[in-house]
C-alpha cells in the first residue's frame, strides 16, 4: 500500500542540540533559539529534522518514562516550528539499544525484550504528542546499522505497527539499514508497507569525497590523498597494492571511478525508481565535511540538491550549525562562525 505524501520537506538538521552534544541545560538553552526557526523559514525552507537522544528525553538513561520537564521543552520547540510554518521530522537519534556510532550495540534485532522496550518508548511518545497542534512526522531511528536488511526491516514493521495502534494518522519515516544506505532502500520499501509511511535514506557517497580526512571515519584510514569533485579518486592502484585496513580497501574498490553528476545519478537510481512508483522519499542527511576542498564541497552539494529536485525527493541538509558540516561553522575558540552564504544559496536552489 502506498499512501501519497503531499508535502516535500526541504530544510536543515538541527544536530548537536538535543543530540550529539553534552545535553546540558546551558547548551540547550543557548545553542538553538526560536529565532533560528524563524530564520530557516525566512530563507524559504519548509521543515527541520530534529535529532533527539533517547537518554535525554526519557528518564533512567533512556529506559524509563518520558521526562516531564523535557517533554514540556520538546512541545515548546514543536510550537516554535509551528509558528515558523515548519514541519518537524522528529528523529530518535540514539537509544540504549542502538547507536549509529556503535554498530556493536545491535540489540533491537537480537533481543525481543529490548525491541519491546523500544516500541514502548515510541508508543509513549506518540501518545504524549498526539494532541499537538503542530505539523510533525516521526523518524523512528537514525541510521540503523544492521548489515542484513531483513533484520532491520523486521524491527521497523513492529515499531510502525505499535505507533499506528496509538496514532493511526501520524506520518512515520523509516530509514534504510546500513547507516541509511540508498542501496538498501528498495529492500525497505518492499518489506515495510502501510499507510502514511515515508522511506528515508542518508547520502554521503562517495565517502572519499564527503568524508575525506575526517578523523572519525574508519573507511578512509590510511588514505591521505585529496579528492576533487568532480573527478577521479587519485592513486587508487597505488594504495590497493598496500596492506590496507579492510574497510579502507573496500571503500577504495567501491569508489574507484570518476565521480560527477551522472555517477551520483546512477547511485541514486533506487530513489528514482521508487519515486516513479509513488513512494514518499526523504534524504534525512547529506553534506560534505568542512575540511574537504571547498570547491569539491560546493560542487558535490550543488549536484546532489539538483538531483533531489529532479527526483522530487525531500531532504534535510546536515547540518544547520557546527558538527563539521554546518552552514554555521564552529570557530577554534568554540564560537559560531559566520553564515556560509554560498552554501545557503546552493541549498535554496533546491527548494522548488
Amino acid at each position: 500500500m502506498i499512501s501519497p505524501i503531499l508535502v516535500r520537506p526541504v530544510g536543515f538538521n538541527l544536530g548537536g542540540w538535543l543530540s550529539q552534544s553534552d545535553l546540558s541545560d546551558k547548551h540547550i538553552e543557548n545553542f538553538i533559539k526560536k529565532s533560528d526557526f524563524e530564520t530557516i523559514s525566512k530563507w524559504g525552507f519548509n521543515s527541520i529534522r530534529l535529532p533527539v537522544d533517547g537518554p535525554w528525553l526519557f528518564e533512567k538513561a533512556g529506559r524509563g518514562k518520558l521526562s516531564p520537564k523535557r517533554l514540556a521543552f520538546l512541545k515548546e520547540v514543536l510550537g516554535w516550528a509551528r509558528d515558523a510554518k515548519l514541519l518537524t521530522v522528529l528523529d530518535l537519534h540514539q537509544v540504549p539499544w542502538h547507536s549509529f556510532a556503535k554498530p556493536e550495540l545491535d540489540n533491537l534485532w537480537k533481543n525481543d525484550e529490548d525491541l519491546d522496550s523500544f516500541c514502548g518508548l515510541w508508543v509513549e511518545l506518540a501518545h504524549a504528542l498526539k494532541g499537538m497542534d503542530a505539523p510533525l512526522w516521526f523518524d523512528i531511528l537514525n541510521e540503523p546499522t544492521a548489515s542484513h536488511a531483513a533484520d532491520w526491516n523486521r524491527v521497523a514493521v513492529k515499531v510502525c505497527k505499535a505507533i499506528q495502534a496509538e496514532d493511526r494518522l501520524r506520518v512515520i519515516m523509516v530509514e534504510s539499514t546500513y547507516w541509511g544506505s540508498v542501496l538498501k532502500l528498495e529492500d525497505l520499501a518492499q518489506a515495510v508497507q502501510g499507510p502514511n509511511l515515508v522511506y528515508s535514506f542518508h547520502f554521503y557517497l562517495p565517502m572519499l569525497v564527503t568524508h575525506q580526512k575526517a578523523p572519525w571515519w574508519q573507511g578512509g584510514e590510511g588514505y591521505k590523498e585529496t579528492v576533487a569533485y568532480p573527478g577521479a579518486v587519485p592513486k587508487t592502484a597505488e594504495y590497493l597494492a598496500r596492506n590496507l585496513p579492510t574497510m579502507t580497501r573496500e571503500t577504495l574498490e567501491f569508489e574507484n571511478r570518476v565521480w560527477n553528476r551522472e555517477a551520483l545519478r546512477e547511485l541514486l537510481s533506487p530513489v528514482r525508481r521508487l519515486a516513479k512508483e509513488g513512494y514518499g522519499l526523504y534524504c534525512g542527511e547529506f553534506g560534505v565535511y568542512d575540511q574537504a576542498p571547498r570547491e569539491a564541497r560546493l560542487n558535490w552539494t550543488r549536484d546532489v540538491v539538483s538531483l533531489f529536485s529532479e527526483m522530487k525527493t525531500g531532504w534535510a541538509y546536515w547540518n544547520y550549525k557546527w558538527l563539521d558540516f554546518g552552514i554555521y561553522s564552529k570557530t577554534a575558540n568554540g564560537q559560531t562562525g559566520p553564515l556560509d552564504g554560498e552554501m545557503l544559496e546552493i541549498l535554496q536552489s533546491g527548494i522548488k
